[in-house]
């Protein structure tokens, strides 16, 4: 496909994700967290627009440059915004799908998952070399208590040159306790279930509906790496037991915008989720989705 018409409908992906409300507990048009605003993840979802393309534009080369493009998307998101993280989970999931839409003819959703797996097979040592030095520029909240290669450690790149490590194994020790990491390596599961899921919300809804309703449907069936990492597996598992209920009462306006409060109000933030949701609203884009 078309690098431009990939680059664009991430793009507008990305914009529409942050902007839908109520999204619970997560930065949306109608409130910020203190430190990150709306408006940085506006400017980051423009700022990133140049790798995108060029992912798009190396869909031909296999995955070669998963984790420099990663590394860069990072730099330009911080150079054009000052609010700290806003879409490194968003990048890992987007840089393989962009390349894998740009390696595709056409839009068929069963080749973009084989060819966004097999980019990810393929990465490589110095993908994960990459993607390791901009941990700390994207100022990205991890776990402390990891079994092995920790990302906020200088000598974990040591170890994956003394290992010879692939981005791709790396994420196979990760994927145990991280959501994202797991949607890596289980060839982009969540992302293509969704995406005909968020189009047949917009069906009978407006988009900003659809996109809260499969956010609540996800956070519902799969616990939030960045609550259970922060706050533990019990909250973790009362965050997906209300939004099941509430999924299950048909995605009540009053009761989805209480629970955003709650969720503000003790700091709950499923970022996980939310960048899978933009993922799979990325492809609904790709296969024709519009506004």
């Amino acid at each position: 496909m078309n690098e431009d018409y990939v680059a664009r409908s991430a793009q507008l992906a990305l914009l529409l994700e942050v902007s839908a409300y109520p999204k619970p507990g997560n930065v949306d048009r109608t409130h910020d967290f203190i430190d990150t605003r709306y408006e940085h993840f506006l400017a980051s979802s423009v700022a990133l627009y140049p790798i995108l393309r060029e992912a798009a534009a190396r869909g031909s080369s296999n995955g070669m440059g998963v984790g420099e493009l990663i590394r860069r998307g990072v730099e330009e998101s911080v150079t054009w915004q000052s609010g700290g993280n806003t879409h490194f989970g968003a990048l890992l999931l987007f840089v393989p799908l962009a390349m894998a839409a740009g390696a595709c003819e056409s839009y068929d959703m069963e080749k973009l998952k084989r060819k966004a797996t097999e980019i990810m097979l393929k990465t490589s040592m110095a993908d994960a070399i990459e993607v390791y030095t901009a941990f700390p520029r994207a100022k990205v909240k991890v776990r402390r208590d990891v079994p092995e290669l920790d990302v906020m450690d200088e000598a974990s790149i040591h170890e994956i040159r003394e290992k010879k490590l692939s981005f791709y194994a790396i994420l196979t020790i990760s994927a145990s306790y991280d959501l994202i990491s797991r949607e890596l390596v289980r060839g982009f599961e969540i992302t293509f279930k969704y995406a005909p899921l968020i189009k047949d919300f917009a069906r009978e809804a407006r988009i900003n509906d659809a996109i809260t309703h499969a956010y609540l449907r996800l956070l519902s069936e799969e616990e939030d790496t960045f609550i259970k990492m922060k706050f533990g597996p019990e909250k973790s598992r009362y965050v997906k037991e209300r939004a099941k209920w509430i999924v299950d009462r048909g995605y009540q306006h009053k009761e989805i915008e209480e629970f955003d409060r709650e969720l503000i109000r003790e700091g709950l933030n499923p970022g996980s989720t939310a960048d899978i949701i933009a993922a799979a609203l990325f492809i609904t884009i790709l296969g024709g989705l519009r506004v």
